[in-house]
């Protein structure tokens, strides 16, 4: 299993050139980052304009973050393969109603439950401009107190944890480049909870590479930094421990182009983890999302004899490779065809035609109509006629 975390400093840009470069999104995740799972931060995506196909990005779910109380800013979204389908995923949840609310409102943790482990796909605060002070510290550490919160109180609960993102500190000395000082560049209470938290969680990149110096996972955009390799490690994979021997590598991956985003991404190889049982999707999931679920639930007689597919309906086999005119994928030919008849539909005669609808039914009546019946729906689109 394959996870793959990214702070990719503006998703919607990036994901539409990796769409237009690599044929789609689809392609982009599955044959390119060869990922399983995909922890973006930094998304920067106002609930009220995600776009169709990003949310229903073909053979993943998606569970979003969003900042409510700025638009356009912060937010985190994991993508997962359909069929390991987390079991419960959560948006800006510590772990109890009493953690501030403040905290909950920037969309910057998500917590997915994988059975085997729990995975947080987390963006830390920054704690602001040093030559104002630093306004945001406080708010920095009392978001780092909640996530150690949140992690212990998991594994104290027996289950196994999992934790990717951008925590927005360097750990130690050779995590930052040599020019720089690191007790200059943070604080001694950031230090502290960094030393405190890296004793109870094991960084993985360092488990695996102890002796590599100069590996960095973000760069200044505005100089050089990143041609002459003066960065800092501030982007992690970590573990509980007892979970560490299900972990086969973590390796940082230089993202090219290199203009899509100044962080690097964190690659997470694990062992292959059990299958979970039939369950339905969070309540969270792209597929739950209200403002795509009128787009669902409609379909058109002359789709249904015709067989050509609805641009605002999909199938298994379609859905995601044509929603809200994915850039990269062909657009549904506009073309006018000829009227359905019964040599356009397998088999012939009445016989083809009713096998043809007897499957659409079967469809449907996954997809569609969880709360209505398929009887009340044909109704309601005046197709009794043709039943």
């Amino acid at each position: 299993m394959r996870v793959v975390s990214w702070n990719v400093n503006g998703l919607l840009n990036t994901l539409k050139d990796a769409a237009h470069r690599y044929s789609s999104a689809s392609h982009y995740f599955a044959q390119v980052l060869q990922a399983d799972i995909v922890c973006f931060q930094e998304a920067k995506i106002q609930e009220e304009k995600l776009e169709k196909w990003m949310a229903f990005v073909h053979g993943y779910d998606s569970f979003w973050a969003f900042s409510k109380i700025k638009k356009g800013y912060s937010g985190v979204v994991t993508y997962v393969k359909e069929d390991i389908s987390p079991l419960d995923a959560r948006a800006d949840w510590f772990g109890d109603e009493d953690t501030a609310e403040e905290l909950r409102k920037e969309g910057r943790l998500m917590y997915t439950d994988h059975g085997n482990f729990v995975l947080l796909n987390v963006y830390v605060p920054n704690a602001g401009d040093r030559q104002e002070g630093r306004p945001r510290l406080s708010f920095k550490l009392n978001f780092l107190e909640a996530l150690e919160h949140l992690c212990d109180k998991i594994v104290n609960s027996g289950k196994h944890i999992v934790v990717v993102g951008d925590f927005n500190i360097a750990h130690k000395q050779k995590d930052v480049h040599k020019r720089w000082n690191l007790e200059d560049m943070y604080s001694p209470r950031e230090r502290a909870w960094i030393d405190r938290f890296l004793t109870k969680y094991v960084d993985l990149f360092r488990h695996f590479h102890p002796d590599l110096q100069d590996v960095f996972s973000v760069w200044d955009m505005k100089t050089s930094a990143r041609a002459h390799n003066e960065g800092q490690r501030i982007d992690y994979a970590l573990c509980d421990p007892e979970f560490l021997p299900q972990v086969e590598d973590v390796e940082i991956k230089k993202m090219i182009p290199k203009q899509w985003s100044d962080h690097a991404a964190i690659v997470v190889t694990l062992l292959d983890q059990p299958l979970l049982p039939r369950h339905p999707a969070p309540a969270i999931s792209s597929r739950n999302m209200r403002q795509f679920q009128d787009d669902l639930r409609q379909k058109k007689l002359t789709t249904l004899l015709s067989g050509r597919p609805s641009k605002d309906f999909c199938t298994d086999q379609t859905c995601g490779q044509n929603k809200g005119n994915e850039p990269g994928i062909s657009s549904i030919s506009n073309q006018e065809q000829s009227p359905a008849n019964p040599s356009n539909v397998v088999g012939s005669g009445n016989a083809g035609m009713k096998h043809k609808i007897s499957r659409e039914i079967a469809d449907m009546h996954s997809r569609v109509t969880k709360q209505k019946s398929v009887k009340s729906y044909f109704r309601a689109n005046n197709l009794d006629e043709q039943l």
